[in-house]
């Protein structure tokens, strides 16, 4: 990516904050979460037991943001105006904790092997990757602060 991105959490990751943002010529990407009217159409309302594990739906708003949701161990939603719909990347994934939501893909996708490799949507590759410089960052911060 040749464009400076701001990766972010669902607090920030509204309609207006992503539009100002974009205006100044940064990308976005982030994890979103429902509210009344965003994200806009048909991610919206979407029950957990019509995904089977790794499917991903998507829209681009009229903006051309990209909405994407994805079923891992529960339904992931985010946003990016950098990423295109229909890239994959191959991950090599560890076998999750079984729960009751992802037993049977877990069984399925995994069997007995501790890892293996998936396809998942370069948009998810992309959040993990450069988010985990988010999540450190707020680690290293936690040790600063005081208890209120």
């Amino acid at each position: 990516m040749d464009k400076l991105c701001l990766v972010i959490d669902n607090y920030f990751t509204l309609p207006d904050v992503i539009s100002s943002i974009r205006k100044k010529d940064i990308g976005v990407v982030g994890t979103t979460r429902m509210r009344k009217g965003w994200p806009p159409a048909a991610p919206q309302k979407t029950n957990v037991n019509d995904f089977n594990f790794n499917d991903y739906r998507y829209l681009v708003d009229d903006q051309g943001t990209l909405v994407a949701q994805w079923m891992d161990n529960g339904i992931l939603l985010l946003v990016s105006t950098l990423h295109k719909p229909g890239k994959y990347a191959l991950a090599n994934r560890r076998k999750p904790h079984v729960t009751i939501k992802n037993s049977k893909h877990v069984s399925d996708v995994w069997e007995s092997n501790p890892r293996t490799l998936i396809n998942i949507p370069l948009l998810i590759q992309h959040y993990n990757q450069w988010m985990g410089g988010v999540d450190l960052t707020d680690q290293c911060i936690s040790y600063y602060l005081p208890n209120l």
